[in-house]
């Protein structure tokens, strides 16, 4: 009897340590906007056209432009950024588009 509420216990265990692992993925994003600066220094944002979500988008170098349209994905990171704005994505891939109509400042 023992030994069976001890394996009883071990496999909830793994099971909750299995449910916890497939949580922590990193949650993919795609998303298209114009881009604009963030509230602090050499931050951007995106305001996703479909969805309205507003995205800290973490690019590096080349970055794009102030005033350019944007597709990007990324994942969603977790925790504060120095942006303090918008969901933070680490952009992975991005590409302007030319079809976004975005004002230039």
């Amino acid at each position: 009897m023992m030994k069976r509420q001890v394996l009883a216990m071990a496999v909830l265990v793994l099971a909750a340590a299995a449910a916890a692992g497939a949580q922590e993925q990193p949650k993919e994003v795609h998303g298209a906007g114009c881009v604009q600066a963030g509230v602090e220094a050499r931050c951007l944002v995106v305001k996703d056209v479909k969805s309205g979500t507003l995205y800290n988008v973490l690019i590096k170098e080349p970055r794009p432009a102030i005033g350019d349209g944007i597709e990007f994905t990324g994942t969603v990171q977790e925790g504060m950024t120095v942006c303090m704005e918008g969901v933070a994505v680490t952009v992975t891939s991005w590409k302007k588009t030319e079809s976004l109509k975005c004002g230039k400042p």
